[in-house]
């Protein structure tokens, strides 16, 4: 059984998720809030409090001058020193520790030392983003008897989307040998696209491929159908290298089928990025067809 001590009071992020990684690492586990410093000398880990950090003695704070940063400059929260420390171990490989530092722990060290990563839209300035920092520390209940239950709550659902985060990191490493496949096919035969296995994540992997300038489109099966996506212009962006046709935009089933002219189609987004039908060989005319648009 380990003792992992954090302050009492509101909790955010960083604190959430560093208490979740470590339970990862020790599934018997004791939570202990408290800003006394004999409760802290009781703990086996303290994080977010404690006022320094020292590896050797599991004292992992950052709230004082100089605190710790990261090589190019960003300060680090007490998350970002607990994955610096344990991420690899938790994770069983440096590249998806790696990957989930630059994905999410780093969001939470920049928001929970000031740094604004969002900003407001002019013609919507009610409309504000929620970050998973900000929803984090909404879930702070106003009866503050109920504080520390509702921590060892959010310390549950942190560490799942840790689970999930580091899955999904593996997946993604695993993608690279497929993309890289598919786009050596897609160079040797001349050809504007690539053909991806199912649930390939094959977006990153293409833009940090050689030759990827010429791909213009992703074609994979998703359970019976078989789709095709545009390249964006790059990562996270909603521009495309080549829209569809904008014919096709908004049909489905047999309208889209007679447009598009083939037997089998199933939809067009009418934001023209992505389009499905029942086959390999129609999703190909499609893409092709594009390439002529």
């Amino acid at each position: 059984m380990k003792i992992f001590g954090t302050h009492s009071g509101a909790f955010h992020a960083d604190d959430v998720f560093a208490i979740a990684a470590l339970s990862m690492l020790h599934p018997e586990y004791e939570i202990h809030r408290s800003r006394d410093p004999k409760v802290w000398a009781k703990c086996d880990y303290l994080v977010d409090v404690g006022g320094y950090y020292n590896h050797d003695e599991k004292v992992y704070d950052h709230h004082f001058k100089n605190g710790p940063t990261y090589d190019d400059g960003l300060k680090m929260s007490s998350i970002g020193l607990i994955w610096s420390h344990y991420g690899t171990e938790i994770c069983g490989c440096p590249d998806i520790a790696d990957r989930i530092s630059r994905r999410l722990i780093r969001q939470f060290d920049a928001i929970d030392n000031g740094v604004t990563l969002t900003h407001h839209i002019e013609d919507f300035s009610d409309v504000r983003e929620i970050s998973l920092s900000g929803s984090i520390s909404m879930m702070n209940p106003q009866d503050h008897s109920k504080t520390d239950d509702v921590f060892e709550g959010e310390v549950v659902r942190a560490r799942l989307m840790l689970q999930t985060a580091i899955a999904q990191a593996k997946h993604w490493i695993d993608s690279r040998e497929g993309v890289e496949l598919a786009l050596n096919v897609a160079h040797n035969e001349k050809r504007s696209y690539i053909i991806v296995p199912e649930d390939c994540k094959w977006i990153e992997h293409l833009f940090n491929s050689n030759g990827n300038e010429t791909i213009l489109y992703a074609i994979f099966p998703n359970g019976e159908k078989w789709y095709a996506r545009t390249v964006p212009s790059a990562p996270g962006e909603f521009s495309n290298r080549k829209d569809f046709p904008t014919s096709w935009a908004g049909l489905s089933d047999e309208a889209f089928s007679k447009v598009a002219q083939i037997p089998d189609g199933v939809f067009c987004h009418h934001g023209l990025f992505i389009c499905a039908t029942g086959s390999l060989q129609s999703t190909m005319k499609l893409v092709a067809d594009a390439i002529k648009a």
